[in-house]
């Protein structure tokens, strides 16, 4: 899993993902934004999983939802929802959602996560 972090044009923060976690990249952007005390919680959470305290937590979000458990982090577009899938596209046809799930392990999460936190901190 590839990233970077930079910042659109009008200085905004940005997270950017190789293929395939795309979804991840976006979660972050829009739905965490540079919220510290979001991400501090986060963090927080994170470790009771890998303490294992928890079994799992949801974050709702307004597009994507964050779904944690002791190994593995899932961000999933609340679009994903609302297809159906017994309705069978065209022969030629796919349903395409590449870009609106991601996972990865808990570890590389919490880095991640560590990673965006550092580089939203105010100055």
């Amino acid at each position: 899993m590839d990233y970077d972090f930079t910042h659109d044009i009008y200085g905004a923060f940005c997270a950017e993902f190789s293929m395939g976690h795309e979804a991840l990249g976006y979660w972050l952007t829009y739905e965490l934004r540079s919220r510290q005390a979001v991400i501090a919680d986060l963090l927080r959470i994170t470790e009771s999983l890998k303490q294992k305290q928890r079994l799992d937590y949801v974050m709702e979000g307004s597009e994507y939802n964050l779904v944690l458990n002791q190994n593995e982090a899932i961000v999933r577009a609340h679009a994903l929802d609302a297809y159906d899938d017994t309705e069978v596209p065209d022969d030629n046809l796919e349903f395409y959602d590449q870009e609106s799930t991601a996972s990865c392990g808990l570890e590389d999460f919490i880095e991640l996560l560590e990673g965006w936190q550092q580089f939203t901190a105010p100055a």
